[in-house]
């Protein structure tokens, strides 16, 4: 090997081991950006499977004054179960609202699902709730829809043999821890409330002068123009649109098939003139984002 061709290999080392941190700098970055970017994907999975976990509720407190309650009244609300469970028979909801100690039960409607013909996880569950506490009912669109219109159900009528107080378009005046109330259900769609069997109730409902509880399923009767929005109910409960089904944070509800995009009242409570509003996202549904199943608690004092 000549001169030459040893300075020529020298050369060549050198160079090599120049080159070498750099290529070596070169993939640690890349392993690391690797890492990040798989950072990223676990952590937009554990964000997704917690923001659509529906599998548990969370409790909701409302505490509201009026002047026509001597007395503390609870009620806890339930709404759109659509035949959900929590533990076997519901045993853990019931035991739920057995821990709560409401002076009655309140249940707004699609308890039931219109596409099911088993609907004894609500006659269950109303079984052990009767127990805990009177129980009122009122329709929902599915309840409507599987007793009047296709009368595939008999689920009213095992309700009321179970002594559940089913509120179709009519009322009933209770006294609750020495306050007197006029319970009343009205179970009309939001499109039928002139209809004949609904406005025979409402006219006599809205002369009551006790304090008046409105069951209904549908919050758009107090949107804005809605048939409600004036009237002398001292407080509705309501439920319907499941929270609006994706919960955007600091915007609200998204959508519901009915009242379309960011429905203008998915949850919570508010005072539409006189009438305190309470609206439940629902104990049950299958698609939600951001918006947990939710049982309602009213304390009214």
């Amino acid at each position: 090997m000549n001169k030459a061709t040893i300075e020529e290999n020298t050369e060549q080392e050198k160079t090599n081991e120049q080159e070498s941190p750099k290529k070596k700098f070169i993939t640690k970055r890349r392993i690391a950006r690797l890492a990040f970017i798989i950072l990223l994907i676990v952590l937009a999975v554990f964000v997704t499977i917690r923001l659509c976990d529906n599998s548990k509720y969370v409790v909701t407190f409302y505490e509201i004054e009026d002047e026509k309650i001597d007395n503390r009244i609870r009620i806890v609300h339930l709404s759109d179960l659509h035949l959900k469970e929590y533990g076997e028979n519901n045993s853990e909801l019931v035991n739920e609202i057995i821990r709560l100690k409401p002076d009655l039960i309140a249940m707004t409607g699609d308890m039931v699902d219109m596409h099911e013909t088993d609907y004894s996880v609500v006659v269950e569950l109303c079984r052990q709730l009767v127990g805990v506490a009177p129980v009122y009912f009122c329709y929902g669109n599915h309840e409507k829809e599987v007793i009047r219109v296709k009368q595939t159900s008999t689920v009213n009528v095992d309700l009321e043999n179970l002594g559940v107080h089913v509120l179709h378009n009519r009322c009933e005046t209770i006294n609750v821890n020495g306050n007197l109330i006029d319970i009343g259900g009205l179970s009309a769609n939001p499109q039928a409330l002139d209809a004949e069997y609904s406005q025979d109730f409402w006219q006599r409902y809205i002369k009551k002068e006790n304090y008046k509880l409105l069951l209904v399923h549908y919050p758009q009767y107090f949107f804005k123009g809605g048939p409600l929005v004036n009237s002398n109910v001292d407080m509705a409960l309501c439920g319907h649109l499941h929270g609006g089904i994706v919960v955007i944070p600091f915007v609200g509800g998204l959508y519901h098939s009915v009242s379309g995009f960011f429905p203008q009242f998915t949850d919570g409570a508010r005072k539409v003139n006189n009438t305190w509003v309470v609206v439940s996202r629902g104990i049950g549904g299958k698609i939600r984002v951001n918006n947990p199943p939710e049982l309602v608690v009213v304390d009214i004092y």
